[in-house]
């Protein structure tokens, strides 16, 4: 699916779209906690490597290993925390975005119910 308009940011997700169940988490990652999510796709490229959506979970930690792609999100509520390989850790809230590159490793722990827009390129 994808919106062919511009659409409105706005803190409960995307105007005019209702976030659904959904799962992306891949159980096999989860470290800790047991992740509810949601989600709404806005839009998805003809050869499927660029995702453009709202995701939203309870918390839960999993482990990245080898990020499949970049992506570029934004915190519209709740808190994250990234920690990779070497230990660093950066928290990030509502109203700030953060960027994930290719081949990641670490952690990804959804602190307390996390919503983000979030644009996705798995070239």
């Amino acid at each position: 699916m994808s919106i062919h308009t511009v659409f409105h940011i706005v803190p409960e997700g995307a105007e005019n779209i209702a976030l659904e169940p959904c799962s992306v988490v891949p159980p096999e990652a989860v470290i800790d906690g047991t992740p509810v999510e949601q989600g709404a796709l806005i839009h998805e490229s003809a050869d499927g490597k660029f995702i453009v959506g709202v995701w939203e979970s309870t918390p839960y930690a999993e482990a990245f290993d080898g990020y499949p792609g970049d992506e570029f999100c934004h915190v519209l509520s709740g808190r994250v925390t990234l920690t990779d390989a070497a230990g660093n850790a950066k928290t990030f809230a509502a109203g700030q975005s953060y960027f994930v590159p290719k081949g990641f490793e670490g952690t990804f722990r959804v602190e307390e119910t996390m919503r983000k827009y979030y644009a996705l390129y798995l070239g």
